[in-house]
């Protein structure tokens, strides 16, 4: 019970680090996902939105203020929304010190296009692609990167 305890103190203080990003950092299955988007907004110099506005996580401080749906992942694999391509996708892998992997950055399109269609991938239950992280890094070293976040 004293491990549980712990780990709710740490969800308290990284939600008062973070509370410029209006992150709430829950145990209820968006921690790995509110830990990213603020780790992603730091590293790529982002606004995030609102939790929970649709399709989009955050978008470009500056000009030309893209916005992207970021994901980020302890493990091998992210998903992909199904039925929206969001503007951009920035997908992380987030490892055991915390550091950050960009497994890839770029234009939801180019995901859509080149690996979903491409591969006649079928979404679980209507609601997401899941992708592995190496289709997603050959993905990734094909973006210009003029086409980054």
């Amino acid at each position: 019970m004293q491990e549980i305890k712990e780990l709710l103190k740490i969800t308290t203080k990284l939600k008062e680090k973070y509370c410029r990003f209006g992150r709430n950092f829950t145990l209820d299955g968006r921690l790995v996902g509110d830990i990213g988007e603020v780790l992603a907004a730091e590293k790529y110099d982002l606004n995030l939105l609102p939790e929970n506005t649709p399709v989009h996580d955050g978008e470009e401080k500056n000009e030309p203020k893209r916005k992207v749906q970021i994901k980020a992942s302890f493990k091998g694999n992210f998903q992909f929304p199904y039925g929206v391509i969001p503007n951009y996708f920035l997908s992380l892998q987030i490892d055991e010190t915390g550091e950050l992997t960009e497994i890839y950055n770029g234009p939801g399109k180019f995901v859509y296009d080149n690996y979903i269609v491409k591969n006649n991938l079928k979404a679980y239950k209507n609601s997401y692609y899941t992708l592995s992280k190496g289709s997603l890094m050959k993905l990734n070293s094909l973006v210009p990167k003029a086409e980054k976040i």
